[in-house]
């Protein structure tokens, strides 16, 4: 374990090791449940995320940078929806930027924007999208992922699947081919790299130590260590302002600090000087399983999607904007957020159970 001191404290002060720790869930919106089933898990959730952070203002959550999760929530609990916009404009909830966590290789470059534009929207009427392209489980990542995260203001990514082994630090300049750069945090262990740190919590200290071990390598000395606590459709525990409390006072080896992802880019993103970088596609299977079998997995799913985004890509707009005098903007948005909802990396991936497969087929009909 690292040990800093600081220059400006006495001599032979050591500071404790800071730990950033962003609770958060993954939310696979369908995968090996069909939508429905998982949407009565998310409710349980979101209803104890809201609570715990309403009673400590110190509480922080991270809902997976995906908008569809808060809308599914909602749906049920229209009544939370200002206490959803009052925790946003708090800091302690952090929403968006996407609608939903695309394959950025089984959709078309249109849909991926008409993603992050969707997701934006949403997120800008309860209180604002965090400005972090989070990308946390896609099964690699386009070339052009970059290019539209600045187009749209973005100056961060967060990746984790792809990164080739040519990258050995925990943060990197991503440029797409027309030159558009991101300073990209390389999540080395998965977006659940601290998932079990807190399930014995008097063994932290042995189990931060072990996580300081893993990310080591991908670390200069004396920097703080980005604890992701969640994993898939996980919640956090009930008492975890309380576990938090108890270990700070009983150790000043770790300074444990939660926060958003938002908040952790937000204090060391500045630090771009001397980055390694990288150009183009990260689809690299170095440290983690791109899983490319998806790509031919359930080819009736990819086909359908590609003839309804040809639809509205290439006739539906264009014909209406040459030969039409009223702009049937809700027709051709309803269109748009069905093949949205169906470009989900469980979704149109195919590696979902058989009903989640015919309830993407349903949705994306072109009948």
């Amino acid at each position: 374990m690292h040990a800093r001191t600081d220059p400006t404290e006495p001599a032979g002060t050591v500071l404790s090791r800071v730990v950033h720790l962003v609770p958060h869930t993954h939310w696979d919106r369908e995968w090996y449940e069909p939508f429905q089933r998982f949407r009565m898990r998310l409710v349980d959730l979101l209803d104890h995320v809201l609570e715990q952070a309403e009673a400590d203002p110190a509480y922080r959550f991270t809902m997976d940078g995906q908008m569809a999760a808060i809308e599914d929530y909602l749906e049920i609990r229209p009544d939370a929806t200002q206490r959803v916009r009052a925790l946003v404009e708090a800091g302690q909830l952090a929403i968006g930027p996407w609608q939903i966590l695309s394959d950025e290789f089984l959709v078309s470059g249109e849909t991926l924007v008409r993603n992050l534009e969707r997701g934006l929207a949403t997120a800008a009427r309860l209180g604002g999208a965090m400005r972090v392209g989070y990308l946390p489980d896609e099964f690699g990542h386009a070339a052009q992922m970059p290019q539209i995260l600045r187009r749209a203001g973005f100056e961060h990514a967060v990746v984790w699947r792809g990164v080739p082994s040519a990258v050995a630090y925990h943060a990197f300049l991503w440029s797409a081919p027309d030159g558009s750069t991101v300073r990209a945090e390389y999540l080395a262990q998965g977006y659940q790299n601290a998932a079990l740190l807190l399930e014995l919590p008097e063994r932290l200290t042995e189990r931060v130590r072990q996580l300081d071990e893993r990310m080591r390598p991908y670390l200069a000395e004396g920097e703080g260590l980005l604890a992701m606590y969640g994993e898939d459709h996980s919640r956090p525990r009930s008492d975890l302002m309380e576990v938090l409390t108890a270990i700070n006072a009983a150790q000043d080896r770790y300074r444990i600090r939660t926060t958003t992802l938002a908040g952790y880019i937000g204090e060391v993103g500045g630090q771009v000087d001397g980055l390694p970088s990288w150009c183009g596609e990260l689809r690299s299977s170095a440290r983690a399983n791109v899983l490319m079998g998806v790509l031919s997995a359930r080819i009736e799913l990819k086909a359908a999607l590609g003839r309804a985004e040809r639809l509205l890509e290439r006739y539906a707009e264009p014909f209406h904007a040459l030969h039409c005098r009223q702009w049937p903007a809700r027709f051709l948005e309803l269109g748009w957020n069905k093949v949205i909802d169906s470009s989900g990396h469980d979704s149109i991936t195919g590696c979902g159970a058989d009903p989640v497969a015919q309830q993407v087929a349903a949705r994306i009909a072109c009948g």
